[in-house]
């Protein structure tokens, strides 16, 4: 047991993913390590970035996780006169999981913004400590053999930072994953619709950007080389739909962005210990 807490500690220093999934927890004591690459582009911007997460049962029924740590490789406008930038560390998302019965979750993230905020291009961080809570279902088909599906349902709540308040997010999220009967491989598809229930504000003055909102789709597969390796890829598009304030530009009024538009894809390996 010592020894795995010890190999999830050196995990943190090399982290995934807020929350870590849609479905179920290791056996007590068992813990997993991913490390992985990421990059998304719209028209002439585009940013790339290492992920590294970890995660362990430490007791029965709860799961604590470091999600969304690593480093930021470039976040920039590809022009002739853009500065080139949008580079560092990324943002600690430290998760905990409680499973209330076998299919049902309750979660909790807590966004730590160690990461770097500052700069040109767009950066690794919001500079934002952020709560994300709500629960989890997830269940087998009987139906499929080798199917199952993952749902999720949270709040988003963001404390003020730089005099910038977010307004609470609705976030709903579901995968569907089949398992091949003749191969180690699971193929999986999933979305996520994020919607902003109030304003935003800053300097006490409402942005008027509520019911903005932000859908995600994603297909992907997960190879087993082996009992405990693994390698997960995905191929992402998302959109945003952000309202402003009619005369923010007048008042100079910033915008507090979801994940905005794009294509990207993910990969990354899995280690269980």
């Amino acid at each position: 047991m010592i020894k795995k807490v010890i190999l999830l500690a050196a995990a943190i220093v090399t982290s995934s993913f807020a929350t870590w999934d849609y479905f179920g927890l290791l056996e007590e004591g068992r813990g997993s390590a991913k490390a992985g690459l990421y990059y998304d582009w719209d028209d002439d911007w585009s940013q790339m970035g290492l992920k590294v997460g970890a995660r362990m049962t430490v007791a029965p029924k709860f799961e604590l996780s470091l999600q969304s740590f690593g480093f930021q490789f470039w976040g920039e406008w590809e022009c002739d006169s853009c500065e080139e930038g949008g580079y560092g560390l990324r943002d600690l998302v430290i998760g905990a999981r409680y499973a209330l019965d076998p299919e049902l979750y309750f979660f909790l993230d807590f966004n730590l913004p160690i990461g770097r905020e500052k700069g040109k291009g767009t950066p690794p961080s919001r500079g934002e400590i952020s709560l994300y809570f709500g629960a989890q279902h997830h269940k087998e088909i009987q139906a499929i053999n080798g199917a199952s599906y993952g749902a999720e349902a949270g709040l988003f709540w963001g404390f003020e930072h730089d005099d910038l308040e977010r307004g609470l997010e609705l976030r709903l999220g579901g995968e569907f994953d089949y398992k091949l009967p003749s191969a180690p491989l699971t193929l999986l598809v999933g979305t996520q619709f994020w919607l902003r229930l109030f304003e935003s504000e800053y300097n006490d003055k409402d942005l008027r950007d509520d019911w903005s909102d932000q859908w995600k789709f994603w297909v992907g597969a997960n190879f087993a080389i082996t009992q405990n390796i693994s390698v997960n890829g995905s191929v992402i598009v998302r959109s945003q739909d952000l309202n402003h304030r009619k005369n923010s530009e007048e008042l100079k009024l910033p915008s507090i962005a979801m994940e905005g538009d794009a294509i990207g894809f993910t990969m990354d390996f899995e280690f269980k210990f």
